[in-house]
């Protein structure tokens, strides 16, 4: 005898109790048409759906308006179960509704790209990670990843109207297609000219709600390549706020220059400040006009002549506020490991190194 995990137990009973209240529930033999809760396998927790049982499949050709039977029922199944707080699945071309409780943590993405363990039909599937249901399938991974992002900007859409007024709908609207794709978003600002304050991160729910009210008040949104750009009004004056999505490739420990080299000394000199416990830089998204977010402050390394290999040493600098403190730990890190290191005059927090000869 096979005995059904609590986890599905509970949430089969719950979901039925909830739906019983609107629909007929299917009984073999007693009630014919109905909705039933089942299980796909036997895996822990067991993937749930909810099916209907009976009924017209599909509306009929001849008529016009909604749709009938099973499919008008599964439509409404899903804003039933949605409107409650469950994770559901719409499987394009399926009557079936994939269900399953909305996890604690909800930080990390919901829809992801993953190989297909029967690539007969198709290499790649987009995964809800939620309900363990696929919702597309992909020839490529790259397609498939595309197909992810696409519904992980709509679930994170649906949310968004979850916890604002619906006033707001039309600019959650344009807010998703000013920010593109992007997770985990990160906000900083800058008050009267002088400085940003460090980056802040958030998930994407809060970046969506934030650029619609500032839509909403009429600030005048701007993008440059991936940074989102409105000034608003702050209790220390105008405020200029940022928005740029976090990096899912970032450069750690060296500026990102296009046409730079990146030798083995460069990489060196990272290694070794990165094991005696200090933090490098970390650049993400370019942000136009040849900047790129600053992540995070640290130390950076460059080639001695970023354009030229041959040029033997590196330059250290410290780039953010954070660095004063470890600006004496850099020359110290490099000479225990045999470097020759000279400090910049022009120029606190920078140090010219040379790796020991050979």
């Amino acid at each position: 005898m096979t005995t059904m995990p609590l986890h599905s137990v509970n949430l089969s009973a719950r979901v039925t109790t909830l739906l019983a209240r609107t629909f007929p529930e299917y009984v073999p033999g007693v009630v014919h048409e109905g909705f039933r809760v089942e299980s796909v396998d036997q895996q822990e927790p067991r993937r749930m759906f909810v099916r209907w049982h009976g009924g017209t499949p599909t509306r009929p050709v001849w008529t016009h308006g909604p749709a009938l039977g099973r499919e008008q029922y599964k439509a409404q199944i899903l804003e039933v179960l949605a409107r409650e707080g469950y994770a559901v699945t719409n499987v394009p071309g399926r009557m079936d509704v994939f269900v399953n409780d909305r996890p604690h943590d909800t930080s990390g993405p919901r829809f992801a790209a993953v190989a297909n363990d029967v690539p007969v039909s198709a290499p790649w599937l987009v995964m809800d990670l939620w309900t363990r249901a696929h919702v597309a399938t992909a020839g490529t991974e790259e397609e498939a990843a595309a197909e992810a992002m696409d519904a992980e900007r709509h679930h994170t859409l649906t949310d968004a109207r979850m916890v604002t007024a619906p006033d707001l709908y039309d600019f959650l609207d344009q807010a998703d297609e000013v920010l593109g794709d992007g997770l985990v978003w990160l906000r900083r600002e800058m008050r009267q000219g002088i400085k940003y304050t460090e980056p802040v991160r958030h998930e994407r729910l809060d970046a969506l709600v934030d650029v619609a009210n500032a839509l909403r008040r009429g600030e005048p949104v701007a993008r440059d390549e991936r940074l989102v750009t409105y000034e608003t009004s702050a209790p220390t004056g105008t405020c200029a706020v940022h928005w740029v999505p976090e990096s899912l490739a970032p450069a750690v420990g060296f500026f990102p220059g296009e046409g730079w080299e990146q030798g083995p000394e460069v990489h060196a000199a990272i290694g070794l400040l990165i094991s005696a416990g200090l933090t490098p830089v970390r650049y993400g998204e370019r942000i136009g006009g040849g900047s790129v977010m600053c992540e995070a402050s640290g130390f950076m390394v460059s080639a001695a002549d970023p354009l030229d290999r041959g040029v033997p040493g590196v330059h250290v600098d410290g780039i953010g506020s954070p660095m004063a403190a470890q600006t004496q730990g850099v020359p110290e890190a490099l000479r225990a490991a045999g470097w020759e290191v000279t400090g910049d005059p022009g120029w606190t927090g920078a140090w010219a190194a040379y790796p020991p000869a050979e």
